[in-house]
Order: C-alpha cells, then structure tokens, then sequence
C-alpha cells in the first residue's frame, strides 16, 4: 500500500519561503525542514537539490508577480498604465512580504545561465509576461515600440520602482513610499521617445 503524502510541493515551497524570509541567502535545507517538520527525505524526493528547492520557490513567487499583470490591460490612459505598472511592485511587496523577500535570492539571467537540476523548461520562458508587458506599454505610449520608448517604459515602469523599493525588501515596505514611487513613475512615463 502506498504511503498518502504528508507535504504537497506547495508546502514545501511555502516552508522554504519561510526559511528565506528568516536566513536569506544562507537558507539551507535544514531551516526548510525546521519549518516544515519533516525530515529533509521528504524534500529531495521532490527536488533534486538545495538549488532546485530554492529556485524553485523563487519560480512560483515571480510568476505571483505576474499574475498581476492582467490588471494593467483595464487602464486606458498609456501613461497611467505604466505608473500603476510600476505600483504593483510595492502593493505586491506589502500583500506578499515572504515572495517579496523570496524574489530577491536569485537573478533570473544567473539561473538561466546555470539552471538547477530539473528546472530549464521553467526558467526557459519565466520573464516572457515582462517582456510582452513592456512592449505592449510602449506601443500603447508611443504608438510604436521603439528602442529608446522600450527603455523609457521599462524604466518608468520596472526599474525606478524596483530601485525604490528593493533596499527596503525583508522590512515592512512604508505606505508613504507610494508617492515618491509614483511620481518618479510618472515624470519617467511622460519623457518622449524621441
């Protein structure tokens, strides 16, 4: 008779979250069991090794982050759409503070170039929501998707906020931090492409 599993993958994922959100980058597999109370067999039955847990992890919370996107596509105004684009980052970082702190263990181009065990095929795609957000902004912006529009966007709307809001990651992110974000969001957003 098969044994019922005790830890679904998302608990597991959620209790290495957990250990990150306590350790960050020193999070070993043993904080994760700590967490979870299971012993570390229950994990690498399911993850070929600490890298593959972890990346993992960080996986399931950058595609979190882009669940949110749909939103986006509601707001007429060009320029509002980037702004509030670039306001996700903060309210996604208050509602999901242990995904927020989870987000920033790896870089994305790092694991690409050298994917844990078991983990290409997720990675291949992962940031391809950006990449079509993005562009789909400037179009909508500058009426065309040009090189310096592209940059522009993703300035106003990916980089300024993630500047803004990264060091304070791990911290309660403060409510008065949306009004500067904002408006860097927007002077950003409303330079011409040209």
């Amino acid at each position: 008779m098969v044994k019922p599993v005790r830890f679904s993958v998302d608990d597991i994922l959620d209790a290495a979250t957990q250990a990150v959100h306590q350790h960050w980058r020193s999070a070993t597999v043993a904080h994760v069991t700590a967490v979870l109370g299971a012993p570390s067999g229950s994990i690498y039955h399911r993850f070929a090794s600490r890298d593959a847990l972890f990346a993992s992890a960080w996986i399931r919370a950058v595609r979190r982050y882009h669940a949110q996107f749909d939103e986006i596509a509601a707001i007429a105004d060009p320029v509002q759409a980037i702004v509030e684009t670039g306001m996700l980052l903060p309210r996604f970082c208050r509602a999901n503070p242990l995904d927020a702190r989870m987000l920033t263990v790896f870089r994305y181009r790092d694991l690409q170039a050298d994917p844990p065990a078991g983990l290409h095929d997720a990675l291949q795609d992962l940031n391809a929501p950006v990449g079509r957000l993005l562009s789909e902004l400037a179009e909508r912006r500058y009426g065309r998707v040009s090189t310096r529009g592209l940059a522009l966007v993703a300035l106003a709307a990916r980089d300024t906020p993630l500047g803004m809001v990264r060091p304070l990651i791990g911290d309660p992110i403060p409510d008065w931090m949306d009004e500067p974000i904002r408006a860097a969001c927007e002077a950003v957003a409303l330079l011409d492409d040209h």
